[in-house]
Order: C-alpha cells, then sequence, then structure tokens
C-alpha cells in the first residue's frame, strides 16, 4: 500500500501520543482502556510481541490513539484471543477477516488491511486446483480459518511463513495460500529466488477489528467513532502492480478502444466542448453543486438533464461488448471536466479537479491512468478506476473512465471462473 505523506505524518504522531500515555480526547470525555489480543503472523519469523506486531498492529495503535481510550495490546494463540473475547477477558482481537461464528458475540470494523491472496506452488508443479494439493497454513492465521470455513484441512501445520517455504522446497507440501507482499518478503529473506515458486491470484482479503457485543454495549457508539478515523490512519486503497495493470490493460483495451472510437461518442464531444468552453469556473461549481444535491435527492430527471442523451442511449450498446462483466462503472467527461454520460450515476457532476481527469489529460500517449483498488464495503467487492484519454483530430478532447472488478479479471488471467 502506498501512504500519501500527510497520512504518514498522522501515523507517526498518533503512534508518538500513544507511546507516551497520551491520546486525542474529545471534550468531555474520559480514558478508558480498551484490551485487544492479536497473534499477527510475521513475514520473516515467529516472534510475535506487542512491539514487533507490524503493520497492522501500527494502524490500531493509529486509530486508538485518536479517541479516547488507551490502547492495551496483548499476544495470544488465535483460540485464545477469541476465547478471551467470549469471556470478557479481551474487548477485541485483529487483523481478522468476517467469520460467522464469531459474528454470533462480535462486530467487525471496516478494513484496516487488504491482503492480496496467492496460491504458491514450486515453479515444477503442473496447473491443477491448487485446493486438491498438499497444503500447510501458518497455525492462527486467516489462511487456516479460510480453509475450516470452507470445508477444507491443511496437510502440516507451521509456526510462521519461512517454515513454510522450506517445507515447500523440500516437497513435503505443495502449496501455500499467501498474502502476496508477506511471501515475497519471507522468500527474499531466505535467499529463494523467484524462478523457484510461481503464483496465481486467488482473492483479496479485507481484515480488520473485532469487538466484542459486551465491550461494544458499554462503549456505545465506539465502533462508529473508531471507523470514522481509520481513513486518517489507512490510506483509501492500495496500489496495482505494473504486472497487475498489464493484466487488465490486455482483458480490457480491445473493448475500450470500441467504445472510445464510437461516433456518437465523438459527435457528442465535439458538440458539447463547444457548448461548454465559455463556461466560467463559477458556472462549473454551481452545476457541480445542483447535481450533487439532485445525486443525494436520487432526483434522476435532473441527473438526466445535465448528461448527452444521445451519448446515454448509446452506453446500453457498450455493455454488451462486456461479456464477462470486467466493467462496473463507466464515465465520461468532455474537456472541462464535465460529466456526458454515466452509468451508473456518479456523486459529482465535475471530474475537472480530480487525479483520474488532471493526469489522464497530460499523459504521454498511449498510457493510460489507474487509479488505487478500492473495496467497496456495500457491495464487497474491489474496484479499479481507470482512466484515459479521448482524442479528436489528434487532441485530448476529454476523458472515458471505467471502473474494473479487478478480482474478475485476475481470475481470468488466471484461467479461473
Amino acid at each position: 500500500m502506498i501512504f500519501r505523506c500527510n497520512q504518514i505524518l498522522k501515523i507517526l504522531l498518533a503512534l508518538v501520543l500513544g507511546q507516551s500515555g497520551w491520546s486525542v480526547a474529545e471534550p468531555g470525555d474520559q480514558d478508558v482502556r480498551v484490551v485487544l489480543g492479536t497473534n499477527t503472523p510475521s513475514a520473516y519469523g515467529a516472534e510475535k510481541t506487542p512491539n514487533s506486531l507490524g503493520h497492522s498492529a501500527d494502524l490500531v495503535r493509529c486509530v486508538i490513539a485518536q479517541l479516547p481510550y488507551e490502547l492495551s495490546l496483548h499476544v495470544q494463540p488465535w483460540r485464545r484471543v477469541q476465547q478471551e473475547v467470549l469471556t470478557g477477558a479481551s474487548d477485541g482481537f485483529f487483523t481478522a477477516m468476517s467469520d460467522p461464528q464469531v459474528d454470533q458475540y462480535a462486530r467487525l470494523t471496516d478494513p484496516l488491511v487488504l491482503e492480496k491472496w496467492y496460491w504458491f506452488t514450486r515453479s515444477d508443479t503442473t496447473a491443477a486446483d491448487p485446493r486438491r494439493l498438499r497444503t500447510g497454513t501458518i497455525l492462527g492465521s486467516q489462511q487456516q480459518l479460510w480453509y475450516q470455513l470452507n470445508g477444507y484441512s491443511s496437510a502440516l501445520s507451521a509456526q510462521d511463513l519461512p517454515q513454510l517455504i522450506k517445507l515447500l522446497l523440500a516437497k513435503r507440501i505443495d502449496v501455500i495460500l499467501a498474502d502476496r507482499e508477506h511471501f515475497t518478503e519471507a522468500a527474499n529473506a531466505l535467499g529463494v529466488a523467484a524462478e523457484r515458486y510461481q503464483s496465481h491470484f486467488f482473492r483479496y482479503v479485507p481484515l480488520g477489528v473485532y469487538l466484542g457485543l459486551d465491550f461494544l454495549a458499554e462503549n456505545k457508539g465506539f465502533i462508529e467513532r473508531f471507523n470514522q478515523k481509520i481513513p486518517q490512519c489507512v490510506p483509501e486503497g492500495f496500489a496495482l502492480s505494473p504486472h497487475e495493470e498489464t493484466l487488465i490493460r490486455e482483458r480490457i483495451e480491445p473493448m475500450v478502444n470500441q467504445w472510445r472510437e464510437s461516433p456518437v461518442l465523438l459527435t457528442t464531444l465535439a458538440t458539447y466542448n463547444q457548448q461548454r468552453v465559455e463556461l466560467t469556473d463559477s458556472h462549473i461549481q454551481q452545476a457541480d453543486l445542483q447535481w450533487r444535491q439532485a445525486y443525494q435527492k436520487a432526483d434522476t430527471d435532473t441527473l438526466d438533464a445535465m448528461l448527452a442523451p444521445e451519448l446515454m442511449g448509446d452506453l446500453p450498446g457498450w455493455g454488451e461488448n462486456d461479456r464477462l462483466g470486467y466493467v462496473s462503472e463507466i464515465i465520461v467527461t468532455g474537456a472541462r471536466g464535465l460529466n456526458l454520460a454515466v452509468a451508473p450515476y456518479s456523486s459529482d457532476y465535475w471530474q475537472g479537479d480530480e487525479a483520474k481527469f488532471r493526469r489522464t489529460m497530460s499523459l504521454p500517449s498511449g498510457q493510460w491512468f489507474f487509479s488505487e483498488v478500492v473495496f467497496d464495503s456495500s457491495s464487497r467487492h474491489f474496484q479499479v478506476q481507470v482512466s484515459l484519454p479521448l482524442l479528436l483530430e489528434g487532441e485530448r478532447a476529454g476523458v472515458l473512465t471505467v471502473g474494473v472488478d479487478i478480482e474478475r479479471v485476475l481470475h481470468a488471467a488466471d484461467g479461473q471462473p
């Protein structure tokens, strides 16, 4: 994940405040201790202490430091951590994926960490369903939980990822399910060359903090306040790797090229750019405000009246080319950054102040702009916005932005359903 400079400064400040015993309290509040357990596996080894728990613990410290609570961390085996929440000895645990059994006595926060899970096999392993191969997991890991929830049993358990990698290379197991970054770091630390293993995408996994229902009953509104502070410590999304960007482009480029050469699109661009060339900044801001007010009221008549009807009528035909369902969103904007057509309706009318528009309009020829991957908590899907310039007679005349279901694309790249 990529932290912006101001986010890093906020985290450092929060950590300093937390370590010094201070917290950022709200008026009228008194500090209350919140006890959280964890069994976060290290990418490098099995050492687990409150001061060496890595990135996820730092994020929890950062969020709590902004609330009128004092944080107490303790390290236990995963089953013990969960049992202590049941008995009330602990208030919660992290970092955890959604678990229907835990949902009965605890509630999961918004994601703190988004992991990329891949299947890792030896380079000489022939193609096969990895779930049918001999596997190993880290004791107490989220991967082990996933196996249990889905009716699979792991052949071997290990204390840490380096031990699992050694078992893989020794052919005692055939596959490891792990976060890509964690695996790469551990393999590099062991001196294992990339040529000795291969990887296949499985899924993205959001991980958060489970808070006991008893604790939440005594601390009304805690989880809502916790979630509100997360964006100040955690970036909204994470960046794609160059390999993933290449896979997306390979999958959608033929389809997108057809869309941006649409005669209806090109005619609409020329007409509306000419009509909007004299708009002042004040006019644009007023139009954006009108759109946002109509959007909040679900006033689709007003929204439609602000768009190009010919192009809006053409969009359903575009979707016929997307047979595999890669694209979840389409935004077409003109040279001033104002919407011409959208599906579904976007929350704002003016895209001209956003990176996807500004950077796309200045990209060298042939390049595309990729936003960070964002997790939609309502749909439980991961999306990335891909933007490319629209041209009229060789000149940039607008931007086409498509929202892409990244997991669907990566599964297709690995030949998975």
